[in-house]
């Protein structure tokens, strides 16, 4: 296809290369369900902030910051998140603006991916209020009204306590005031569509809420006051009462995306209106207008003091403005220092850059706490840029199962042992594989066009099915209206949803690992089980439907096909989507919802059921139980208050748009990931489509190397697109819908791009229908070389060697490394301390992960765990071989095992060695500490090391559990093997050597 993004352009007076960039976020985590606590857990002892290790102070301080900095009280506290946690950093002026740590705040919740979050610095400066959650929060949509968690953290002393669970993901939450008084938002509407809202108030220096306010209505921006609390309902400015009553106050001139009460000289709103962004201050009844500027270059911020800033391209608008602070900047910022010194225009982690230019590839954990800044002072015209390594520092572990009289109560789990998703983790004989992305891109191509009939063979991937064909098990659906859906919209779909990931994302193309299942125990406590609350969504579609137990709508095996089979599970997925567009289609034509032409070559006209994929449809036929209302919901309404009002698409601005997805409407980030695919490595993991020739353009910049992209569009529909005053009480005129109830859904037909004129995208493909399916493009080799003990001294050469899989089955082995051999034994693995012993057990399972890596394919891992966690999920793995000794005979061994390429990193494995008894008396159990860590020092191969030679007697075996590993290793159990030598020195095979 041809492409505009390879020439140069003049920009600012400067010839400037372009090219096409790296994406630097993706939105992979799961969600926090809604849970309840007020309450304060407990935190690690503080780290005074004056002690903690101070990185990246800006250079040439006394030009770029004026004389008095090193006087200066001035702060900055911002945020990035990765799979550690959501870490906040601090700078001080008086340092320099020199970097550190001050929290990481997180859940100890079962493999939610990176985390996200935005953060306030109160009045005083002396208390920053945090949200934060997992970024798939954003997708889903309970999650993303009521599924994050809050965090006070004290600046000086970095104490971290958790406030509360169950609150509003979004830009405007937390809200922080003149004072330490806060506020928190929290979507609490039994109909996602019809939201409601609680008001928390959080006293930061006490560390706790103080109350719970129940509004029946959607509060967006709220602003705590010293005369009482504001917010924005129904697009018109509101003082909000003490017990929830609202008082209206005033109609600002537009949209409003910012509010921020002042000490003493009233309340300062920003809205956009059309491309402009209006500043208005609300004192003595009326609105003022303080300023105009871009709608994309203005944002409104606190100050320390009760006082307000303008930042970017300010207009300020005549007469006198006491306490508002006009702040110069030609770009988009992200944040501002207290004292209005310095601006941040981009904040992002490592693993967060990582996730999109190498999808499909685990977060490595040893680049978790990495984070990239771009800042200016003011005084200055240079934009500063640093990498920032996460120090020690407070570590707070909010609890997802706290409750209080003030937050939303948790059901208690009704059981622990009865699963409700239909295919089960941890099992063998469910081992998707990881595909590559040029196989995900070459499933799609073919689904969508009815060409996926890849042969599988009976037993694919050792799942036990018959043979099958993707396609002939699922049927695609035809369009209505005719034609296919694009196969470009598809693959942003997966890449929002999974990345494109059909396995775990602890598993790389290339592994098999369990399937991709955010919640199959039905709590993101690792520490609770509620199956009855389980979402059983699969794979790289995040299949739901049907695959719960008791469901009819697949087949046993079609569910087993979901779970294990990318092609498979994107053939079902695609035929969601096609329901959704179908569904619609079906509605009477005097009713019908509808973009353009309703031409499904055209991916703009999709962007209806993209938004009903996420979060249903409401059909003309049963408006009679939706109070006469039908069409698509409030929540993905380009127009709803939960979503920035003066965004530009997702990703366009900047690709560090990533890090803050909640900003975006669900089909507004969809379109985003069209746009802007994702990366591998060098080359994009998917295609563009092919853009109208007509259609949008625009420019972004890479502040890190100073390049301009430039880049097609897809057309985009306005705020206001979906908006009608007979349908849906929704205008322009006034801001939003002002009732947020049924009567907000929308019905109709839209207009988004003239497609007649070519400003709409097509698809592009780019494999045939005839395509082969393409070859795996594996991260890491197979370790299927047969183990050969030839090089080991003295060893026996009349008995043979004693292998243990971690599978006592080897014909399960998924990856196919040819002949097995025997098992020589059997492995086991017991959940709990003690192992097995009490209910307890049940929990282990919980983080025991299996992937397609180490010794002929398979290996089991899990992660470490403090003491007080440790009695749900100790895991113990045992080697049992079956020695051919009689009852007093002992004999000596060589034990070694297989430490796997990637899957476990533990540095202090401590390998038990039971030697079994000798007649009736027990022989000693001995130790060999081991690195399990291959990653560092040799280039990530699979070897064996040897745990030591021992004499040996009837019930020998050999152990390892998870007791006194760090919380961020990886724990693994690969294969064993003991092979028979003669009598010899134990020096001779020293533990830890590499065989």
């Amino acid at each position: 296809m041809p492409s505009r993004s390879s020439r140069s352009t003049e920009h600012g007076g400067k010839l400037i290369s372009i090219r096409r960039g790296v994406a630097i976020g993706a939105v992979v985590a799961l969600a926090v369900g809604i849970a309840g606590p007020a309450v304060a857990a407990p935190s690690p002892a503080a780290t005074p902030t004056s002690t903690l290790a101070k990185q990246a102070p800006l250079a040439n301080p006394d030009k770029v910051l004026g004389d008095d900095w090193r006087k200066s009280s001035d702060v900055l506290i911002t945020g990035a998140g990765d799979t550690d946690g959501y870490h906040l950093y601090i700078a001080r002026e008086k340092d320099a603006f020199a970097w550190s740590t001050l929290a990481t705040l997180r859940s100890p919740a079962l493999d939610v991916g990176p985390w996200g979050g935005s953060v306030c610095l109160t009045g005083s400066g002396r208390y920053a209020v945090a949200v934060f959650a997992p970024k798939m929060a954003a997708n889903r949509p309970s999650a993303l009204q009521a599924g994050a968690f809050a965090a006070v953290v004290d600046t000086t002393t970095g104490k971290a306590v958790h406030v509360a669970t169950g609150v509003q993901y979004s830009y405007y939450n937390p809200a922080c005031g003149p004072g330490d008084r806060a506020l928190l938002v929290r979507g609490i509407g039994g109909d996602l569509d019809d939201p409601r809202t609680d008001l928390l108030t959080v006293d930061a220096a006490a560390g706790r809420v103080t109350g719970t306010r129940r509004i029946d209505a959607q509060v967006s921006n709220p602003a705590p006051g010293p005369d009482g609390d504001y917010g924005i309902v129904g697009g018109k400015l509101v003082k909000i009462g003490a017990k929830g009553g609202l008082t209206e106050l005033a109609t600002p001139h537009g949209r409003p995306y910012g509010v921020r009460a002042t000490a003493g000289h009233g309340i300062d709103v920003i809205s956009v209106s059309g491309e402009t962004a209006v500043a208005e201050r609300y004192r003595g009844g009326e609105l003022t207008t303080t300023a105009t500027g871009p709608s994309d270059r203005m944002e409104l911020f606190g100050l320390s003091g009760g006082r307000s800033a303008l930042v970017g391209e300010v207009n300020l608008s005549g007469g006198a403005h006491p306490g508002l602070t006009a702040i110069p900047a030609s770009r988009r910022v992200s944040g501002v220092s207290a004292e209005g010194h310095l601006v941040a225009e981009e904040v992002y982690s490592q693993q967060t850059a990582e996730s999109v230019s190498e999808p499909l590839v685990a977060a490595d954990p040893s680049h978790a706490g990495r984070a990239y800044v771009a800042v200016r002072p003011v005084k200055a015209t240079v934009t500063t840029t640093a990498v920032i390594t996460t120090t020690e520092a407070t570590t707070l572990d909010a609890e997802a199962t706290e409750q209080s009289s003030a937050e939303v109560s948790v059901t208690a789990a009704s059981s622990i042992t009865t699963p409700k998703c239909a295919v089960p983790r941890n099992d063998p004989t469910v081992q998707p594989l990881q595909p590559s992305p040029n196989q995900v891109e070459w499933a799609v191509d073919l689904a969508v066009h009815d060409a996926l009939y890849v042969s599988r063979p009976a037993n694919y991937l050792k799942t036990g099915l018959p043979s099958y064909t993707p396609q002939s098990m699922f049927e695609r659906h035809d369009v209505s209206g005719g034609g296919t859906v694009p196969a470009n919209l598809v693959l942003a779909i997966l890449a929002q949803e999974t990345n494109l990931s059909q396995a775990s994302w602890h598993g790389v193309p290339g592994d098999t690992a369990n399937p991709l299942l955010p919640l199959y125990y039905g709590s993101y406590s690792i520490d609770e089980i509620d199956y009855t609350k389980a979402d059983c969504g699969y794979g790289i579609g995040q299949v739901t439907t049907g695959m719960s137990v008791g469901e009819t709508t697949y087949s046993e095996n079609q569910r087993k096909a979901i779970a294990v089979d990318y092609a498979a599970n994107i053939a079902a997925s695609l035929n969601i989507l096609i329901d959704k567009w179908n569904q619609m289609a079906a509605e009477p034509s005097t009713v019908r919802s509808q973009v353009n032409d309703g031409d499904a070559r055209n991916i703009e006209n999709w962007f209806l059921a993209v938004w009903a994929y996420n979060s249903g449809f409401y059909t003309y036929a049963n408006r009679s139980a939706n109070n006469g209302r039908y069409g698509v919901g409030w929540l993905n309404n380009p127009a709803n208050s939960t979503y920035k009002a003066n965004r530009d698409g997702f990703m366009r601005d900047t690709l560090a748009d990533a890090e803050t997805p909640s900003l975006w409407s669900y089909p507004e980030r969809i379109m985003g990931w069209v746009e802007t695919p994702q990366w591998k490595g060098s080359e994009q993991a998917y295609s563009e489509p092919v853009f109208g020739e007509n259609g949008p353009t625009f420019y972004r910049v890479d502040w890190h190397d100073s390049a301009i992209f430039w880049h097609d569009g897809v057309s985009l529909p306005g705020l206001y697109t979906f908006c009608s005053v007979e349908v849906n009480s929704c205008s322009e005129a006034m801001n939003g819908c002002p009732s947020v109830s049924s009567a907000c859904w929308w019905h109709g037909y839209a207009t988004i791009g003239d497609c007649e004129n070519n400003e709409c995208s097509t698809e592009y493909q780019k494999y045939n229908e005839s395509a082969d399916e393409p070859e795996l493009i594996r991260i890491y080799d197979r370790a299927c070389t047969d183990f050969d003990s030839s090089a080991i001294d003295e060893r026996s050469l009349t008995q043979s060697s004693h292998m243990i899989y971690t599978l006592n089955d080897p014909g399960q082995y998924a990856l196919g490394c040819g002949d097995m051999g025997d098992q020589g034994g059997k492995f086991t693995l017991r959940g709990g301390d003690p192992a097995g012993a009490t209910d307890d057990s049940y929990y282990a399972p919980i983080d025991l992960h299996q992937v397609g890596a180490g010794y002929k394919g398979h290996i089991w891992f899990t992660h470490g765990y403090s003491d007080t966690r440790l009695l749900k999920h100790k895991i113990v793995g045992t080697w049992a071989p079956e020695l051919r000794l009689e009852s007093g005979e002992t004999a000596r061994y060589d034990i070694l095992v297989h430490l796997p390429s990637h899957g476990a990193t533990w540095e202090n494995a401590t390998y038990y060695v039971q030697r079994g008894v000798d007649g009736g008396t027990p022989l000693s159990t001995e130790t060999c500490v081991l690195d399990q860590d291959n990653s560092l020092d040799d280039d990530g191969e699979d070897e064996w090391a040897w745990i030591g030679n021992y004499e040996l007697g009837v019930g020998a075996r050999l152990q390892l559990n998870n007791e006194g590993a760090p919380e961020d290793a990886d724990v693994g159990w690969d294969a064993a093997v003991f092979v028979p030598t003669g009598d010899r020195d134990d020096d001779d095979a020293d533990c830890g050597d590499r065989y």
